[in-house]
């Protein structure tokens, strides 16, 4: 008798019917493993390094230079800190190279520079920084003490009289434009611009000059300044000056606030009439109403009243003053008024 033998029917059953069981076997696997997953035998640790050099920059350009008259700070402590916050994550003191390093959690942090007696005395400030800290990994972060952190012109102009504040940005009217003393300049940022009043003339700072000054908010006649200036010597030569922003002459008038970004900048009107000068003062107009032009300190020998002739009209640029609760427009120089047609 022959042996018995399953039909293709029932082949195709069992193969579908064991795929079934071993799909079902598989999936019940798999689950228990993720119910039963047990945690790593050792935690991941998750830190990393920032390390750095603390050094007063003297020439502020955040590089250590000792030629340039940078100096190491050692034994001061340099803190970070959760960002945000005052937890202290970790802590270093520097060593006689000024370097420290601290190990600390994965992370934006902010570090903080302690200030010890002899940096107060030294009137030194930190600036700030935000280290990103990787797993495993040393970020380094030069640490420059400086004079004074940067702020904007508007935000300087805002602090309280005789704060020490400090500011950049490009020599508009250069020492000697107005001053027979040859130690007054405008500077401008993009927020307005300001005078520095008792600038060193041996600087040779020129219009275009790009630079850092750390002095005494003040105010002279109603119009604030800059005194005691300390200039960086970060000074970069022939920057471009700023173009002159376009004023009506009413608008100029109307500028009655010593806060306002139009007071220290440069400015030009165009198509203007002079009238008579009185002590150095004229008025001006476009026709859209009066405002005032000065020709101030050596800036009346260099242009003089008779450079102006009745009826005809000007291009006038320059520094936008505020003297006794009065909008001036003064400019420069020669260079600074122009002919032109009035029509």
């Amino acid at each position: 008798m022959s042996a018995m033998t399953s039909s293709p029917t029932t082949r195709q059953h069992r193969v579908v019917r064991s795929a079934a069981l071993g799909a079902m076997a598989l999936a019940a696997a798999t689950l228990a493993g993720c119910l039963d997953d047990p945690a790593p035998l050792t935690p991941v640790a998750e830190t990393g390094r920032v390390s750095g050099v603390l050094f007063f920059d003297r020439d502020n350009n955040d590089v250590f230079t000792p030629t340039a008259g940078d100096s190491l700070l050692p034994g001061v402590t340099v803190r970070l800190l959760d960002r945000g916050t005052t937890t202290v994550l970790g802590s270093a003191t520097t060593g006689a190279d000024g370097r420290y390093a601290i190990d600390v959690p994965v992370g934006t942090h902010d570090l903080d520079v302690v200030r010890s007696s002899s940096i107060i005395a030294a009137n030194f400030i930190w600036c700030g920084s935000r280290p990103s800290v990787y797993r495993n990994e040393e970020t380094f972060i030069p640490t420059p003490l400086k004079f004074g952190c940067v702020v904007r012109i508007n935000i300087a102009k805002q602090q309280t009289q005789g704060a020490s504040v400090t500011i950049a940005g490009i020599v508009t009217a250069q020492p000697g434009r107005y001053r027979a003393a040859n130690d007054n300049l405008y500077l401008q940022d993009p927020t307005g611009g300001v005078q520095v009043f008792g600038v060193p003339s041996s600087l040779g700072l020129l219009e275009g000059d790009s630079i850092e000054v750390t002095g005494t908010l003040g105010v002279f006649s109603t119009q604030l300044q800059i005194t005691s200036p300390r200039v960086a010597p970060n000074i970069r030569r022939g920057a471009t000056v700023p173009d002159p922003v376009a004023l009506t002459t009413a608008q100029l008038a109307a500028t009655t606030n010593p806060l306002s970004p139009t007071v220290g900048r440069l400015a030009r009107v165009r198509r203007v009439t002079v009238g008579t000068f009185a002590s150095g003062n004229a008025p001006i107009n476009d026709g859209s109403g009066a405002a005032q032009v000065r020709l101030d300190g050596n800036a009346n020998t260099t242009i003089g009243t008779a450079r102006f002739t009745a009826g005809r009209c000007y291009d006038i640029t320059g520094i936008v003053g505020f003297f006794n609760n009065t909008t001036q427009l003064q400019p420069r120089g020669p260079f600074d008024v122009t002919e032109v047609s009035c029509s």
